[in-house]
């Protein structure tokens, strides 16, 4: 898969140059076909002019159910935190998805460590946002014998996020949001999972409560400084509950 990755990385980012919308780069079917997130045959018979869920996306600046972006970050930090075994973002085939969900507007879903593809199957709850990283970061341990500041974090997540230099989401086959404005940074240090203060930067996609039926996301990002290369690809085959045609909940 590395050579895959390290070709498509330059193809993607390319695209990116634009608004990922539904009229986006010609190419964004080829590049679903080839991560496998497409079937060839399914490929063939999307429609350019397909009907899309563009509409479901929220931009990084707006606030869900009054609570910033931001702070949901750090919820899904706390999130990740309640597993004690093993951490949802090593998750391969969704078995977790639905573990540690509160009762609020907003259903969590996880990215991968960057070390492994994953295709995961999730059943959600009708009415319910939801809230997945593109590509994020924490960080909380102190620099050996020299204690970092809550600034010193919030610079060193901000490098890390610096890097990051292309994102996709496919949703239902066609391409959502813009990368620009996907990007969200913590506010104060909070609380890490691992009971240290941290601080939080990354891309993050927020999408309205979905139609009833099933979906599916596909989240392509990478991150390049120097040498250092790290490529999420995940996929989810969602499923809503509820019948189709239904309301999925208020929507803000």
């Amino acid at each position: 898969m590395i050579r895959i990755r390290q070709r498509f990385a330059a193809r993607v980012a390319a695209c990116l140059l634009l608004p990922l919308l539904a009229t986006g780069c010609n190419e964004i079917k080829d590049i679903g076909e080839e991560l496998g997130w497409i079937k060839r045959e399914e490929a063939r018979t999307l429609p350019v002019e397909a009907t899309s869920l563009a509409s479901h996306w929220i931009p990084a600046n707006s606030a869900v159910d009054a609570t910033s972006q931001a702070r949901w970050s750090e919820h899904w930090w706390h999130w990740v935190g309640q597993f004690s075994d093993q951490a949802p973002y090593l998750d391969v085939d969704g078995s977790r998805c639905a573990q540690h969900q509160g009762q609020g507007p907003v259903w969590f879903l996880a990215g991968t460590d960057g070390n492994f593809d994953a295709v995961r199957d999730c059943r959600i709850p009708a009415g319910k946002h939801l809230f997945v990283p593109l590509i994020t970061w924490v960080v909380t341990h102190d620099l050996p014998n020299d204690g970092m500041s809550c600034a010193d974090k919030q610079a060193r997540a901000k490098r890390f996020a610096d890097h990051v230099v292309s994102g996709l989401v496919l949703l239902d086959g066609r391409p959502v949001g813009e990368l620009q404005r996907m990007r969200v940074a913590g506010g104060d240090c909070f609380a890490s999972p691992d009971g240290l203060s941290g601080a939080s930067d990354g891309y993050w996609l927020m999408l309205k409560p979905l139609p009833p039926g099933k979906h599916q996301l596909a989240v392509a990002a990478t991150f390049r400084d120097g040498p250092r290369q790290t490529m999420q690809n995940f996929r989810y085959e969602l499923e809503v509950d509820g019948e189709p045609g239904d309301v999925a909940g208020a929507v803000q």
